[in-house]
C-alpha cells in the first residue's frame, strides 16, 4: 500500500524507540523485537514517528543528502516496505 496518495504512516502503538547518535533502536513491546536502524532509517524515524507521508519522507531524503527524486523514492519504498513486513508501521488518513 503505497501512501502516495494521501495516507499517514506511522508507527503502530507500543513500539518504544531511542535515537542513539547515527542510530535508532527499536523494541516492539508486544513481540519484544529488537531492531537497530541506521543510516538513511534513521534519518526518517523521527518523521515516521510523528506521522508522515511517503512524499515527506522523499522530501526529506533529498534535501538531506542530495539525492534525486528516483533515488530518495527507492529508498523510502524499501524502507517503509521493510516497516510494514516487521508490522512496525500503520497507515492511516489524518
Amino acid at each position: 500500500m503505497s501512501s502516495e496518495s494521501g495516507g499517514v504512516l506511522r508507527l503502530k502503538g507500543g513500539v518504544e524507540w531511542q535515537h542513539i547518535d547515527d542510530e535508532v533502536v527499536v523494541l516492539d513491546l508486544s513481540s519484544s523485537a529488537y531492531l537497530a536502524v541506521n543510516g538513511t532509517g534513521a534519518a526518517l524515524w523521527r518523521l515516521v514517528a510523528a506521522g508522515t507521508t511517503e512524499r515527506q519522507l522523499v522530501e526529506e531524503l533529498m534535501a538531506r543528502f542530495a539525492v534525486d527524486v528516483d533515488q530518495a523514492h527507492a529508498d523510502v519504498i524499501r524502507f517503509t516496505t521493510q516497516l510494514r513486513d516487521l508490522a512496525l508501521l500503520e497507515v492511516g488518513t489524518t
